[in-house]
């Protein structure tokens, strides 16, 4: 009588056998092995991101990819459809835009700092006032006020003076408010206007100028949920994270307002 093939099977075959199917199972696709969350994140809140994303994996076991450019730039890429789950951005108004175009959740939007814009430099500045030290500077660094808005918030402080036709003449523009701390710490430029946070992160403190609140409108910094995020669930448990009163509390630490006023 002829004897099967599975007769045939050697236990050690048997068990190379199961080996497989169960290093194929491993590798499926599963909700319980999402991939980590695409966050796309404006340029003032690097090193705080960087910080939070560290905590929120030691609590979770969920990494974050991390990607950083002008809240306008970041802005153009998802509309173009980015892979990215979540929009940190420097203002209110992107984020509110992707809303209303169905781009993002409408009930995930939530302002999780407000920014601070100081006129910064690493060499000594000769005046306490912002109108003399700008007159004064050789070369003046601000973000590109229509992709960044701390670049908006520097220009509006220069117009509040009356001297953004005179700084126009002498200003290096960065792309980002990244780019420009670096013209500034390179030396690049004099001075420039950047995130309080990018002074209290650097290795160069410097000196700083503080601008009042009133010279620029208020920098109220917006988080999104977009649309497109195959990890929905796990994109809000990091929203909760991101507004729960001891996160809100490090990123004050970092030279933000929880609190918009």
């Amino acid at each position: 009588m002829p004897t099967s093939a599975v007769n045939n099977r050697t236990p050690q075959a048997t068990f190379v056998a199961l080996l497989l199917i169960t290093f194929s199972l491993l590798f499926l696709p599963s909700r319980s092995f999402a991939a980590s969350l695409h966050l796309a994140v404006a340029s003032n809140f690097i090193s705080p991101i960087k910080q939070l994303a560290q905590d929120f994996e030691q609590e979770t076991g969920q990494s974050l990819t991390l990607s950083f450019g002008s809240s306008g730039k970041l802005f153009a890429q998802i509309q173009n459809s980015a892979p990215y789950d979540i929009f940190l951005s420097a203002d209110v108004a992107k984020p509110q835009a992707l809303v209303q175009s169905n781009n993002a959740l409408p009930n995930s939007l939530v302002i999780y700092a407000k920014g601070h814009l100081v006129f910064w430099s690493v060499n000594p500045i000769s005046s306490t006032s912002l109108k003399d030290a700008v007159l004064n500077a050789k070369r003046i660094a601000i973000a590109n006020p229509k992709l960044a808005p701390y670049g908006k918030a520097a220009e509006e402080s220069l117009t509040s003076l009356s001297v953004w036709n005179d700084a126009k003449k002498k200003m290096v523009q960065g792309e980002n408010i990244g780019q420009t701390y670096q013209f500034v710490y390179s030396q690049n430029a004099d001075a420039g206007f950047v995130a309080l946070s990018q002074v209290l992160a650097g290795k160069t403190k410097g000196h700083v100028i503080d601008i009042p609140s009133d010279a620029y409108q208020q920098i109220n910094q917006a988080a999104v949920i977009l649309s497109q995020s195959q990890n929905i669930e796990l994109a809000q448990t990091f929203m909760a994270f991101l507004m729960r009163p001891d996160i809100q509390a490090k990123i004050v630490q970092f030279g933000y307002a929880a609190e918009p006023h």
